[in-house]
This record gives C-alpha cells, structure tokens and sequence, in this order.
C-alpha cells in the first residue's frame, strides 16, 4: 500500500529575461546591451527550515540588474527575488522565472526532486484538477437563472460562458464534510481576458444550492467584481483566487472559513455577466484544513 504521509515532488524550474522597450526617445540613439538572463546554478529551490513539508523558498540568485517574476505553476504568479510558495500536492509543478533586463532573451533550466511529508493540509475537494472526467464527475452544474449559460470542461480548467447581453448565470458544486470549529482556507487559479459587467463568486454554502436560484448565503469566501468593460478598460486578470485585487474585489478573511456545526457544507464556485466574452476560467481548487 502506498504510504500517503510521503510525497514526491518534481519541479521544473525555467528561466528567462525578456527584451524591455525603451520608454524614452531621443535624437541621439540609444545602445541596449544584451542581459544576462540567469543560469542553472543562479536559481534555487530551498525547503525552509523548521516549517511544515511542502513549505519552499524560491531565490534568483543572478546578479543582473532586472525585476523577477515567478509563474509558480500552480495558478499563482509573485515578484522578488526571494519568495516563499507551499505545495501540498503530488504534482509536476512547471515553475518560470522571467527576469526583466535592459536587453536580450535567453533559456537555462534545471530539475529539482525532492520528497517530503505530507502536512495534515490535505485538499478535501475532489476532482479539484479538473484534468479527468473523473474530476469533472465530481461537480454538479448550477443554472442560476434561465438565461443562457454554460460551464465547459477543458484542459483541465472550467470556463464559465453566456450569450452576449443575456445576463447570464451558472456554478457548479459539490458537497464537503466540515468538523466545527476546524479552519480551512479555500483557494483556486483564476483567469480572464476581460468581461463586461461580471462577477466571480466562491461560497462555502450551508445549505445546498438550488437549480435557477442564486446562492446567496452568509458564507461567501470571496469574489472578483469585474464591472465595467473590462475587456477595455482593464488588464486580463489571472492567478490565485487569493491574491487577485480590483477595485471590487476581496477575499473574505483572508479565505479562512469556520463552521459552527460538524457536517456537510457545499463548495460552489458561481459567475455571471452582462456579456462574458471569452468567459471567465478556474482550476486547482483547494479547500483546506489549516491550524
């Protein structure tokens, strides 16, 4: 039988320094010279010391002058030269570190292993990958109104989508087991290219949903405003659900919800809007015990 308190991570780690655009001009022109994008041995994964397994730290040990930018792989993209990141997961994470410089691209990678015990943080959601129908199978589809709206599977993430100018609304869900008392903290990756008039909601329901009604319960663990057009007006939105902001957007004390009662609560991840354009996207959702 497989020992569960072990875990084996794989780690690819991927860096690169981008050419930047001058910002100014002049009569005079101006010389760029090629940057030093960082190699092998100038990018590290270290396990803190003393924390829970799982816990790592991600340095940029090159010395060129530029800004670092981590994609983590897991949904989550940071900056610094020095980040802490936690995987409590079994997986393959493909982890980029893109090093703006003054000038010039170039590639070095390196693979890291290591194996490490499992904290008591494991994901109580099934299927929360969405990589296999048995994933999927674990969700119920919510039509919250009879406007319409679809939720498609698909390289292992779940769009949400409507017909232009219909309003339309739709989640999915699924039952989970809570002890009272205990904290978990909800999370998931996150990614649009702009809507018009939307919104992205996560609630932790203390009483299942209801087909063509929108849940609308004391729980709501946080959510992403999206009004106005913001396949105009605003930047494409993607990360971790934790850490994405605009003006409209929160994640409800800091993703940690507790229950008074011991038993079954549903997870449902809803979104809805006047029109959703190329709609709005998740995956890796994770619902957690934390101490």
């Amino acid at each position: 039988m497989k020992n569960k308190m072990l875990k084996s991570i794989n780690i690819w780690i991927i860096a690169l320094g981008l050419l930047s655009v001058p910002l100014f001009f002049s009569c005079k022109e101006d010389v760029y010279s090629l940057g030093a994008a960082p190699t092998a041995d100038q990018v590290s994964i270290e396990k803190i010391a003393g924390a829970d397994a799982n816990h790592w730290i991600l340095k940029n040990k090159s010395t060129t002058t530029g800004i670092a930018y981590w994609d983590l792989g897991n949904g989550g993209k940071v900056s610094g030269n020095e980040v802490s990141v936690f995987y409590p997961d079994v997986d393959t994470y493909t982890i980029a570190l893109t090093l703006v410089t003054n000038g010039g691209m170039a590639t070095s990678s390196i693979v890291h292993s290591q194996t490490v015990a499992d904290p008591k943080s494991g994901n109580l959601v099934k299927g929360g990958k969405l990589a296999t129908p048995g994933d999927i199978a674990q969700w119920t589809i919510q039509r919250i109104n009879n406007m319409d709206a679809s939720v498609v599977f698909s390289g292992g993430w779940a769009t949400i989508d409507n017909t232009p100018w219909t309003w339309g609304q739709v989640a999915i869900y699924q039952p989970i087991q809570v002890v009272a008392g205990q904290k978990y903290k909800v999370d998931l990756a996150f990614k649009t290219n702009g809507v018009t008039n939307g919104w992205f909601k996560v609630y932790a329901c203390t009483s299942q949903p209801v087909q063509l009604t929108e849940y609308t319960g004391a729980i709501l663990v946080g959510e992403i405003g999206i009004w106005g057009d913001w396949a105009v007006q605003g930047p494409p939105l993607s990360g971790l659900f934790s850490t994405i902001n605009n003006p409209d957007s929160g994640l409800k004390s800091g993703g940690i919800v507790t229950f008074e009662t011991s038993g079954t609560i549903w997870l449902e991840i809803q979104g809805g809007a006047q029109e959703l354009n190329d709609g709005v996207s998740f995956t890796n959702i994770s619902f957690r015990g934390v101490q």
